[in-house]
């Protein structure tokens, strides 16, 4: 009888240290499973939905027809020169600073308060400013060193800058090179800091509804965190098979039957 049931415990922890297939794919119809409701909301706002905070990078670029009163109001002189949006501190060098205050200091003007202000708002405010001193002129206004952060059970972890500011989590994730077999696609943790302080939000990448909502695309300084099955810390392997379970228990029982 003790054999029996080391057998079926031995059963019973080898398949359930399985990883489902199910638990692997992303984009899942959950509006079938029983008691499903849609957590998700579609998204009201995309483009304006991040907002200035201190410590962030702005490139402002003044146009007029005048060069030498273009020069005047830019960072760096002549209509030749262009901007790297990609993550790298050179960018910072032609990019205003956002201080602790939440101001930037602007050529010949002083402090300008942006912070909690979205894009469009900045560029309207620097409007109505700088038609004080000229008649024709365009803006330029662009977050810079814009970035995000993965850890966790992601195949490569770190800092990486977005190419563009409507990056979605699966394209974070994209850039990351996956997750791992063993990271809960079901429980994504989005660390996202906030006027408040930070904001935790939990997100499935199983369920497609994910698609087009709020929590669809991720906004500069998020960090995501992966957490861990319970498979690694059973230390079963990426290359663990339901062959090799099978195995072992067809070899456990016939060395059981022997004894």
């Amino acid at each position: 009888m003790k054999n029996y049931s080391f057998a079926f415990l031995l059963c019973f922890i080898l398949v359930t240290s399985c990883i489902p297939q199910k638990q692997l794919i992303y984009m899942q119809d959950h509006e079938q499973e029983r008691g499903y409701e849609n957590p998700y909301q579609p998204v009201t706002a995309v483009t304006e939905a991040y907002r200035i905070k201190p410590k962030d990078y702005l490139y402002i670029r003044v146009i007029t027809p005048n060069e030498e009163l273009s020069n005047l109001y830019n960072l760096t002189g002549g209509q030749g020169n262009t901007m790297n949006y990609s993550f790298a501190g050179s960018s910072k060098f032609i990019s205003y600073l956002v201080n602790d205050e939440g101001n930037i200091d602007f050529p010949y003007i002083g402090n300008i308060a942006i912070a909690g202000l979205t894009l469009s708002q900045i560029k309207e405010k620097m409007y109505s400013i700088l038609q004080k001193y000229m008649d024709t002129f365009t803006l330029q206004v662009q977050l810079t060193d814009n970035q995000y952060t993965i850890l966790g059970e992601i195949k490569a972890p770190g800092q990486y800058g977005m190419s563009k500011d409507q990056l979605t989590l699966y394209e974070a994730v994209a850039i990351a090179g996956d997750l791992t077999v063993y990271g809960k696609r079901d429980q994504v943790k989005i660390m996202r800091p906030t006027e408040t302080g930070t904001k935790t939000i939990l997100v499935d990448l199983t369920d497609k509804n994910i698609i087009d909502s709020e929590q669809y695309y991720i906004l500069p300084n998020d960090l995501i965190y992966i957490e861990p099955k319970r498979a690694k810390q059973a230390g079963i392997s990426e290359t663990f098979s339901f062959g090799v379970i099978t195995t072992i228990i067809s070899f456990s029982l016939l060395i059981i039957s022997i004894l």
